[in-house]
């Protein structure tokens, strides 16, 4: 069981990637801001490459309720990697996520300047880490 984890931005999406085993996630890549059909294309390309069975993304949750122009955003790339992928996308709330990131990375002395090339896998690691983790407490 091979999961990608999908940050996705307008300007950059970052990608995350489980180990065979569905227990540890690793920062993938970020690919900058293509149009929609590239950005899925090369996200198509890891997903045969890498042989992903499921994939997750980011969606941020507003407290009103009400849909953002970026949760449109999402869930129209979605539908496009999902009919182009064939697999079903499922979406995780991303709150926090870039700023968990961002700690981790500092914590691991990365400066804003080096930050910015990186953050966006390492907060698809974040979201697909939090998943599996959860996952793995709901079978036990």
């Amino acid at each position: 069981m091979r999961i990608l984890a999908v940050d996705y931005g307008t300007v950059r999406t970052g990608l995350a990637i489980s180990d065979p085993t569905g227990l540890i996630a690793t920062p993938f890549g970020v690919f900058p801001g293509y149009d929609t059909e590239k950005l899925a294309g090369k996200i198509c390309e890891v997903v045969c490459e890498k042989k992903v069975t499921g994939i997750i993304m980011g969606m941020p949750v507003r407290t009103d309720g009400k849909k953002s122009e970026m949760q449109e955003k999402i869930l129209s790339f979605a539908e496009l990697l999902s009919v182009k992928t064939g697999i079903n996308i499922e979406f995780v709330d991303e709150k926090f996520t870039t700023v968990i990131a961002s700690q981790k990375l500092h914590q691991n002395n990365k400066n804003a300047k080096q930050q910015k090339k990186i953050i966006d896998a390492a907060a698809a690691a974040v979201l697909l880490q939090d998943w599996l983790d959860s996952r793995r407490k709901n079978l036990n």
